[in-house]
């Protein structure tokens, strides 16, 4: 148990995992490809969340707080990118207004079955676990998603999109 101030200084310290995370991924980003950005960010949230329940300091919780944060914030700065170089320029609206449309259905929905899972077990590792679960499937996903098929390959702004040196192999 910590004191209010402690936690409100764990919040802020973990809150700026958020934001170096949009800076960090990004950068990663550009020595990486996304998808081996989006690859070791999942791999790495899958690990925290897996260890989370066994994090019993003060000082500890707010290092994976902070990871698993950053790693929030850097998903949420590569991806309008990377949908951008799978579906185009011309589709960037719609598909990441898809994309923040399930983002926030997971904001409410995940926290509610958090909550269930406390509540049927009295205890968060089932919860933690669950997500850490999740995201072990979801490292799968970089490595075996590609781009869909383009229909109009005369299009200037796919074109200068595919001259990207971050563009996944089609």
């Amino acid at each position: 148990m910590v004191s209010a101030s402690a936690a409100a200084a764990i919040m802020g310290i973990a809150s700026a995992g958020n934001a170096f995370g949009r800076l960090f991924w990004v950068w990663a980003s550009g020595v990486l490809t996304r998808e081996q950005t989006f690859l070791a960010m999942f791999l790495a949230q899958d690990i925290l969340f897996w260890r989370f329940p066994f994090t019993h300091s003060a000082s500890a919780l707010t290092v994976v707080a902070f990871l698993i944060l950053m790693c929030y914030g850097g998903g949420l700065s590569i991806m309008p990118a990377f949908a951008s170089e799978y579906f185009g320029l011309r589709n960037i609206g719609p598909v990441y207004g898809l994309i923040l449309t399930a983002w926030g259905f997971g904001s409410v929905v995940g926290p509610l079955l958090i909550a269930a899972m406390r509540q049927a077990s009295g205890g968060y590792r089932s919860g933690l676990h669950t997500i850490a679960l999740i995201m072990a499937v979801s490292v799968l996903l970089p490595v075996f998603v590609s781009p869909p098929k383009r229909r109009d390959s005369h299009d200037k702004t796919e074109e200068l999109i595919s001259h990207s040196p971050n563009t996944a192999a089609a």
